[in-house]
């Protein structure tokens, strides 16, 4: 297959798994809607339909074609993920590491330099993933939105009743992130968030608590 012989394609698969695996992992650990298997199989999809494409290389044949259909294919694969709950939009920035998990997939594919820079890349998206989502709370988010914790009682229809609490204050969410279980029957919810003029962070937080099912409320 265009000078490639089979122990590197298959190595070629590993680590395109183990890349896109890596990026799926840290989407799965704040439990978004596309998580490390979803991202493995983006990435090493990507790989064998760039490998399929090659193969087919020759007089009169495009190779980029069928590769060029991995990167408009994925968009509708990541519109999937986009949710919206109410003034909130959440999986944005997991369409994106989907996308770019097709690309890595394809460098993988493609052999030689492109193998650094696959790995530079799931480093980048790492980063950017994980350092670079701290800071904008931080450094961004502070001025306009305020992290809220929530630790409810329940299972997930519960979270659908604090969302909708919320939206009935009148609050403005950008961000929501799932916490793992905290102990049996206990989750917590972590949003960023706007209160309405008039509205202070007390009365908020008296409002959540006087909810059976919170058990607390901080912020950030």
């Amino acid at each position: 297959m265009t000078g490639f012989p089979l122990w590197e394609r298959l190595l070629q698969l590993v680590l395109a798994c183990i890349l896109c695996g890596l990026i799926g992992w840290e989407r799965e650990r704040h439990d978004r809607p596309a998580g490390l298997r979803t991202h493995i199989l983006v990435g090493v999809g990507a790989a064998l339909i760039s490998m399929v494409s090659q193969a087919y290389f020759g007089p009169g044949i495009d190779a980029s074609r069928i590769a060029a259909q991995i990167v408009s294919g994925i968009g509708f694969l990541g519109a999937g993920t986009i949710i919206r709950q109410g003034s909130a939009i959440r999986g944005l920035t997991t369409a994106a590491s989907l996308w770019t998990v097709a690309g890595i997939g394809m460098a993988v594919a493609r052999g030689g330099m492109l193998y650094s820079v696959a790995v530079a890349a799931t480093a980048l998206v790492f980063v950017v993933l994980t350092v670079l989502d701290r800071l904008e709370h931080m450094l961004v988010s502070k001025h306009l939105y305020r992290r809220l914790n929530v630790a409810f009682a329940g299972e997930r229809d519960r979270e659908q009743e604090l969302l909708s609490a919320l939206r009935g204050m009148g609050v403005q969410m950008r961000a929501i992130e799932r916490t793992a279980r905290l102990m049996e029957g206990e989750r917590q919810l972590s949003l960023d968030l706007r209160i309405p003029a008039g509205m202070t962070t007390t009365v908020l937080e008296d409002r959540l608590l006087g909810l059976d099912w919170v058990r607390a409320v901080s912020w950030e």
